[in-house]
C-alpha cells in the first residue's frame, strides 16, 4: 500500500539532493545542514498528501490496486 508512497518520496529526496549538491557545493556546513533539515521537513509534509504516490506513478508507470470498501447491509 506504502510501496509508491516511498517510492516518490525517495525520488523527491534524491532530487532535491540533487539540486543542493550543485547549488550549495561551496557553502558551509551549516547552511547545508539547514538545506538538509528543510528538506526533511518538506518531505514529511509531502507524505501527507497524495504527490508521492502521485509522482511515483508518472515516474514508474505503475498503479496502486485501490480497493473501494465494502458496504455493511
Amino acid at each position: 500500500m506504502y510501496d509508491l508512497q516511498i517510492r516518490g518520496l525517495a525520488m523527491m529526496a534524491a532530487i532535491a539532493l540533487i539540486v543542493m549538491l550543485f547549488a550549495l557545493r561551496r557553502q558551509p556546513r551549516a547552511i547545508w545542514l539547514f538545506a538538509l533539515v528543510l528538506t526533511g521537513v518538506g518531505l514529511g509534509y509531502l507524505a501527507t498528501t497524495p504527490a508521492p504516490t502521485e509522482f511515483a506513478e508518472l515516474i514508474f508507470g505503475a498503479s496502486e490496486v485501490r480497493v473501494a470498501p465494502l458496504k455493511a447491509n
